[in-house]
């Protein structure tokens, strides 16, 4: 985790947040790294002399927990006798057992006692043809069906049972809406968990609440040798350490089989046999790493619209209104991206969303990745910007992200760019890990200006990285690019944090914080009098924008290594290629736009929602002149502007029983201050039950600026059920010819208490030995937390030396930071149906260091049942398999139960 002052890092991490360790090391000597959709928090109450370790964990949206789970009858024996409410949309972990019992036996592991809980039973309101879906899990006692059943009023309406074949099962509500019953009952001897959701809008996506166990081939391994030797040398190497060698992937990477008696193991499958070897092979000197040789299979991608759900980001900055503006869609304008690259299929071909949109031929020298942090097969620089993925650990194709953002065709499938014409120029700057040097960044930035007698090759440059302190000769390169008329927007970074962040930081630089689905500043985004402005970032820890989902940007990617598709990242890397798009959508309405121009228009709030008349927008530390607003932007770029296009200020309402329950939506006519530009209203459409229109212009009002206030009615709405509707205002402006035209504002209803009800069952967070022992993991320090508003807070002290060691108590030293819960009370957290989660993201847990008197303060995870589809991706992660959880600690050696002994 930790870089020299000369490294850097691409804001890589999806779904979860990865954050800026403070204080860890002396800011002089080493420079830590933030990474895509983490941060510190500033809660005051941590900020103690005596932590060690402290942070916070997010819950997912709609996590509930069965409330009699085995670990809650540990401190309460009893049932529950009534049924659980539960909101219409959810997801939820439960257990239940028919008998009472104690759990087999591990040596060196304490003895466990699970408690009887023959069924649970939980009321919702359910619509007609809803259905509500169980995933059964076995636990250390073995597996037993489960019945699902769904009632109402006495009669049952459906139901079905597990089985030996079948762990996923549904019910379906075949009658009208209305309040029902869900019933899941034991029907064997072994205690079980099992994870219950249902969601109105179903998003076409099946969720994983158990680690993967992809399929591998029998026999064989991916092996990565430390030196990197000459073939022969290798090979003669590989003989020794109880492997033949079968191909060399790359220098240093070979696939190897096994010998005739590594698998000749009685009794074991030849599956079995094969991890017990690689797991040998990991033992071996010489070896970094060995992994299994992966079986791949397609993974068809998300089909989303230019306008669909998950393309919340696009609504929120205004872009349906920008694109009736900026009808060149960005064609002509060259965005440069500098990050990881971008992901090639074997075919040559780009990501199929992003191909046409690629430059072509690419200019000479696009990789400037130095050999230290390279992995693509051609060591140091060279003329192919393609992203190979990580050599260790998940790769999320970081690049390939940022320019869908940017440049996504609009095929029919997946989503769209901002500049949907734009062209794109990859330039590789970062390498394995999202790592790099600023050696590397500057000669990048040099290039990118142009030789001195042409021009620059490129219009605009997207920074989605960062991490580095001030170095003059940085801000020369970007000052004398800038100068030569390239636009340079950069990533705020993802630490909670007000200290500078560069290349963000620099002068000439548009620093781009982020915020979620409702505006609002992201947990982990930075701040600061820096930052020039915001965009959305998302924040998977909150429902912003009342659809139901954690607000993730949904871009381009690839998963397993091959398979192209659309995934869901946050951080201030996906806000930053917002403003690209949108710069690029300018340009290409008027290429003579510079740095100077599109600043001027910044500080006039002719870029931001935000209306400042004739006067200079008031600037905050938090969204700097604004939140960007890309149809207000297209029309500042216009020579000749639509003067009679009318806009709706929020482009996106949102309502709810947790935030603003009324709006003051403003209608604009787009232009100058002249009167003679106004619309006549020519209809307005009926709004649903569940809002209110309290005033508005009436049909045939004309004018220049209308205003609607709206409110929402809560009795009209099901609690934790989000609502979706478009009021459609059809207008006629006198210009343009007296063309009819219809503003939609998308409006989102919810009466929820979300943030409050999140709860994924008590939390025991973890501070574990990196390399496990015996099948688990080491734990060295323990805590335990409950939710709280949503969240959980957790703290660890350091080590006084003084005994008795308290369980919370931590020596200095690498660990890995875990979180979950432990349903089924076996002493064990994270296996499959229990929440977990991991440091930086879940799936993909990096080392933590701790060291004596630099506290590391404001830490964020967030925890959740589902796991990471990511995985052949990640070898060294996922799958993981005879992955049993990680293990608790027993406050002393005689305890029976450490829940027991415990307590919060």
């Amino acid at each position: 985790m930790l870089k020299t002052v000369a490294e850097m890092s691409a804001m890589d991490i999806m779904l979860t947040p990865k954050t800026l360790l403070k204080r860890a090391v002396p800011a002089a000597a080493l420079l830590v790294l933030a990474g895509c959709g983490g941060g510190s928090d500033s809660d005051s109450d941590l900020q103690s002399v005596n932590v060690a370790l402290s942070g916070f964990i997010d819950i997912e949206t709609g996590t509930r927990v069965d409330a009699d789970n085995a670990d809650a009858l540990t401190l309460n024996s009893t049932p529950r006798s009534t049924a659980q409410s539960l909101p219409q949309e959810y997801v939820l972990a439960g257990y239940v057992s028919a008998f009472n019992g104690t759990y087999p036996s591990i040596p060196d592991f304490p003895s466990f006692a699970y408690a009887a809980d023959p069924s649970d039973e939980f009321s919702m309101s359910l619509r007609a043809e809803q259905s509500v879906e169980l995933q059964a899990f076995g636990t250390r006692e073995g597996a037993s069906a489960l019945r699902l059943s769904l009632s109402q009023g006495g009669g049952e309406v459906d139901s079905a049972t597990t089985n030996d074949s079948t762990s996923q099962i549904s019910v379906t509500n075949t009658r009208g809406d209305g309040s029902y019953t869900v019933r899941v009952e034991s029907q064997g001897p072994t205690p079980m968990l099992y994870v219950l959701s249902t969601a109105v809008n179903s998003s076409g996506q099946a969720s994983s609440f158990d680690w993967p166990a992809h399929e591998f081939v029998e026999g064989e391994a991916i092996v990565a040798l430390d030196a990197g030797p000459d073939p022969v040398s290798a090979q003669t190497m590989m003989t020794q350490a109880n492997m033949v060698a079968a191909q060399e992937l790359a220098p240093g990477l070979w696939r190897v089989k096994a010998p005739v008696q590594a698998m000749a193991v009685s009794g074991q499958s030849a599956e079995v046999a094969t991890l017990d070897w690689i797991r040998s092979l990991k033992q071996q000197p010489g070896i970094e790493s060995a992994t299994p040789n992966y079986k791949m299979q397609t993974m068809t991608p998300v089909d989303e619209p230019l306008y669909g759900a998950q393309q919340w980001h696009y609504g929120l900055l205004n872009g349906p209104t920008a694109w009736q503006l900026a009808q060149n869609y960005g064609a002509g304008v060259t965005v440069a991206v500098m990050d990881t690259g971008l992901y090639r299929a074997s075919s040559g071909n780009w990501h199929q969303d992003l191909n046409a949109n690629v430059i072509s031929p690419l200019p000479p020298g696009t990789d400037f990745v130095s050999e230290q942090f390279d992995n693509d097969g051609q060591p140091g620089r060279d003329n192919n910007p393609a992203d190979p993925g990580n050599s260790v650990g998940g790769s999320v194709y970081h690049g390939t992200h940022v320019a869908g953002t940017v440049a996504a065709v609009v095929n029919g499938s997946g989503g769209g760019g901002v500049a949907f014409e734009s062209t794109l120029l990859p330039v590789r700057v970062l390498g394995d890990g999202g790592s790099g040097s600023s050696a590397d960044l500057l000669a990048a930035l040099q290039w990118v200006s142009g030789p001195s007698n042409g021009q620059p090759r490129a219009d605009i440059v997207n920074l989605s990285l960062g991490g580095l302190p001030f170095i003059q000769s940085m801000q020369n390169a970007i000052s004398n690019a800038t100068n030569r008329g390239v636009i340079f927007v950069a990533a705020a970074g993802n630490s909670s944090t007000g200290t500078e962040s560069y290349p963000a930081a620099f002068d000439d630089v548009f620093a781009v914080s982020a915020v979620d689905g409702a505006g609002e500043l992201a947990s982990y985004s930075n701040f600061g009098p820096w930052v020039d402005l915001a965009a959305p970032g998302g924040d998977a820890s909150r429902d912003g924008n009342g659809d139901g989902r954690g607000d993730v940007v949904v871009s381009t990617s690839v998963i397993n290594g091959t398979e192209e598709t659309y995934i869901g990242l946050q951080g201030t890397s996906m806000a930053a290629p917002h403003l690209s798009g949108v710069l690029a959508l300018m340009k290409g309405e008027n290429a003579a736009l510079d740095y100077e121009t599109i600043n001027g228009f910044l500080m006039a709030g002719d870029l931001t929602v935000a209306d400042c008349g004739s006067q200079n927008c008031p600037r905050t530390d938090q969204l700097g002149w604004g939140l960007l607003d890309a149809s207000k932007a297209a029309s500042a770029a216009q020579a000749t502007p639509i003067r009679d296009l009318l806009t709706a200020t929020p482009a996106v309402v949102s309502l709810s029983s947790e935030g603003a329950r009324t709006a003051n939506v403003a209608l604009e006519v787009y232009g100058d201050d002249s009167e003679t530009e106004t619309v006549t209203i020519n209809r307005i459409s009926e709004p649903p039950p569940w809002l209110s229109i309290d005033s508005g212009p009436a049909v045939n009002d004309s004018g220049k600026a209308f205003e609607f206030v709206m409110s929402l009615n809560l009795e009209a709405l099901e609690p934790g059920v989000s609502e979706r509707a478009t009021l459609e205002v059809t207008y006629r402006g006198n210009g343009s010819g007296g063309t009819e035209r219809t503003l939609e504002i998308p409006v989102v209803g919810q009466q929820v208490t979300d943030q409050q009800a999140r709860d994924a069952g008590r939390h025991f967070v973890l501070l574990v030995s990196p390399e496990p022992e015996g099948g688990f993991f080491s734990t060295e320090a323990q805590t335990n937390v409950v939710a709280e508003n949503g969240r959980y807070r957790f703290v660890f002290e350091p080590d006084d030396g003084v005994p008795p060691k308290e369980l919370n108590e931590v020596s200095p030293g690498n660990y890995i930071l875990v979180a979950g819960s432990d349903l089924d009370n076996d002493g064990l957290i994270c296996h499959g149906g229990e929440a977990c989660a991991e440091y930086p993201v879940a799936g993909l847990r990096q080392e933590i260091t701790i060291a004596a008197g630099n506290p590391i303060e404001g830490i964020r995870m967030t925890t959740s049942y589902s796991r990471p589809s990511i995985s052949a991706a990640s070898p060294e992660q996922l799958p993981r398999p005879d992955f049993q959880g990680y293990q608790l600690l027993s406050p002393n050696p005689d305890a029976t139960n450490v829940k027991a002994l415990s307590q919060p």
